[in-house]
């Protein structure tokens, strides 16, 4: 089970969240540097680059050249039956999946895939935290570091309550019988 909030969440939604678990506004900033890899779902960015707050204009915080870019991935309409295209969240490092601090680069460059990466420089903090870690990897690598073992001490079952799965994907009394 992953206590994560969904992609589609506001800056200040996702801040509240993290505070509830007693994580800071750098712990985020710094975890949403995660999104320096992997892919996203159209669906996620759809509104942002066709239709923002209802406008029918993308997000004006957009670069309006990523939005385009965006958009030959992204389609304002696709088939039914066409599964939900994906987009990388840093088409920096794309299908490398490289750990590295291009993401900040880009948040600073409006051209952040997730609305709450681009409100991340709504705060003076989130600012702050984006150009320390767009220069600096060393910074942002060791605070990542702290900040994922932080939010990986969340909620931790211990005693009778926990259990060391033999496969993460699964709790022991799931796990697959080996024929």
């Amino acid at each position: 089970m992953v206590d994560l909030p969904p992609p589609s969440i506001s800056w200040d939604d996702a801040l509240s969240y993290f505070k509830s678990r007693g994580l800071d506004v750098l712990d985020l900033g710094t975890l949403l540097g995660a999104h320096t890899m992997g892919v996203t779902h159209c669906r996620y960015v759809h509104d942002r680059i066709y239709n923002f707050n209802d406008t029918g204009l993308p997000d004006d915080l957009m670069d309006c050249r990523f939005a385009r870019q965006l958009a030959k991935t992204c389609p304002y309409r696709y088939a039914p039956d066409q599964p939900d295209p994906t987009v990388f969240l840093n088409p920096h490092s794309g299908g490398n999946f490289t750990f590295e601090s291009s993401y900040y680069s880009r948040v600073l460059d409006n051209q952040a895939v997730l609305g709450i990466d681009q409100q991340f420089l709504a705060s003076k903090d989130g600012v702050r935290i984006a150009s320390e870690f767009a220069y600096e990897f060393d910074d942002f690598s060791r605070y990542f570091a702290l900040a994922i073992s932080r939010m990986g001490s969340i909620g931790v079952l211990t005693g009778s309550k926990g259990e060391i799965r033999r496969n993460c994907r699964f709790t022991n009394a799931h796990y697959p019988k080996s024929k």
